[in-house]
């Protein structure tokens, strides 16, 4: 198009920026008006269920009659992942206002379970993509000229120049995280010099971490954008020291899409009221208050193609109180991961591992790290170090781990040459499993995941 002012965006543009300004509006409004807003949208997806998914026509009457003719919606039993792979035919929602023609499934990877498949509206699951996009860079300050960088589970391509939603030039090169090692990746950035890379938060602290470590020295960057993983304290710390850039996260899921974007000023997320309703609640399905850590249940408000009402998303976190950035969306204080990623205690309770890349470099020159408890409540400790590790170095790597963890866990430590991703693509530091400690590598490797192998070279040591 010329180069002309006022600017002219295309109408798939416009669309996005029009949506991205009412997402915009809501959050900087009112508290009360949000939830007007989330009550009408609410109200008409509860409708559409009822009418056309005969799993939710069944569940939405019988919370009805329980509520004497009156329907609360936290009255609803939570939606579980088991639900959606075993009604997943009840649970589809056809009418002659979606076009099944535009009706799309998008699977999960699988990562600390079984995958799950739901369908969604193509026309509307776009559109809001895209508006939420265009907000994340709003948010961000990606404004300007701009090189993007992208390391994700997606085929190599050679750089594409296109404009961003502000009229500006945005160049972006990408390479797959899987088929490349992070010291090929560290060298192409240094190539590229991007001003924004796109990644993973493990691949952005392993090609930080190598740039600190001899690989060159800091790589200057404006942001670094991260997905797919729970972004931790070290993590901002090591990319800040290697880019100069701080950390822009995002909370999604394949289910229901966007979730949360962080604050443009603080390191917590903001609900997208305008598209999904987030309860963080606690053991007795009570709303958590700020500070308290609870389950993540999703409602997608656009769900039609197949409403996902209080959806148990298998993740933990932080609810937090109001936020001082001028947008009044709901904060989540800190996402902690799936339930599946934290340790059973001797006694019983489930505990995050604290644990940061200075517990392990204290100790020995640990690169990277999975802890997984077996359903006996073994822990096997497997890490990837600078050089052989002798054995009184993986001895006192046990000793750490039940200093930090707890003294009546028992724990062994087996080094690696590498630690796969797990499901093609992510890294989870700590998983537990239902069976006891596998004989070999490969049996583990089965026990964790359905598509991705483990490689846990070496032999087993236990001290």
């Amino acid at each position: 198009m010329l180069n002309v002012f006022p600017r002219i965006p295309s109408p798939q543009t416009a669309q996005a920026l029009h949506l991205a300004e009412q997402l915009e509006s809501l959050a900087r409004g009112p508290v009360a008006a949000q939830r007007a807003v989330q009550g009408r949208q609410l109200a008409a997806l509860l409708r559409h269920a009822r009418t056309h998914a005969p799993f939710w026509r069944a569940r939405i009457d019988e919370a009805t009659r329980r509520g004497n003719g009156q329907l609360q919606f936290d009255a609803l039993p939570v939606l579980t992942r088991a639900d959606l792979q075993t009604h997943f035919e009840q649970l589809r929602a056809r009418s002659d206002e979606l076009d099944a023609r535009a009706i799309s499934t998008a699977r999960t990877s699988g990562s600390t379970g079984v995958p799950v498949a739901v369908e969604r509206y193509a026309p509307l699951h776009e559109a809001l993509y895209r508006a939420v996009m265009a907000l994340e860079d709003r948010w961000s300050g990606r404004d300007g000229d701009t090189v993007t960088a992208v390391v994700r589970d997606a085929p190599d391509r050679a750089p594409t120049v296109g404009e961003t939603w502000d009229g500006h030039r945005r160049a972006t090169h990408v390479r797959n995280l899987i088929a490349h090692t992070p010291q090929a990746l560290l060298d192409w950035l240094r190539a590229v010099r991007p001003t924004d890379l796109v990644t993973t938060p493990a691949m952005a602290r392993r090609i930080a971490a190598l740039a600190l470590d001899g690989g060159g020295g800091p790589l200057p960057m404006q942001r670094v954008l991260t997905f797919g993983e729970v972004v931790d304290a070290d993590t901002r710390h090591v990319v800040r020291a290697a880019f100069g850039a701080r950390i822009v996260d995002r909370y999604t899921c394949e289910e229901t899409g966007w979730i949360a974007l962080q604050c443009p000023r603080h390191d917590h997320l903001h609900v997208l009221s305008g598209s999904v309703l987030v309860e963080i609640v606690d053991d007795a399905g009570r709303p958590c208050r700020p500070g308290e850590v609870g389950q993540v249940l999703l409602t997608g408000l656009h769900s039609f193609a197949m409403p996902l009402l209080r959806y148990a998303l298998g993740d933990l976190a932080e609810a937090g109180g109001p936020c001082d950035c001028g947008l009044h969306l709901p904060v989540i204080r800190r996402v902690l991961g799936r339930e599946r990623s934290f340790l059973r205690m001797p006694d019983g309770r489930l505990r995050l591992a604290r644990l940061t890349g200075e517990h392990w470099r204290a100790v020995a020159p640990v690169r990277e790290y999975r802890l997984v408890q077996y359903g006996d409540g073994l822990v096997e400790a497997f890490v990837t170090a600078a050089r052989p590790l002798s054995p009184a170095e993986l001895d006192a790597l046990g000793a750490m781990l039940r200093t930090t963890l707890d003294p009546g866990l028992q724990i062994v430590v087996t080094p690696c040459d590498s630690l796969a991703p797990l499901a093609r693509w992510k890294h989870i530091d700590v998983l537990r499993v239902d069976g006891p400690r596998p004989a070999t590598a490969a049996d583990l490797a089965r026990q964790l995941t359905h598509d991705a192998p483990l490689p846990a070279t070496g032999t087993r040591h236990d001290p």
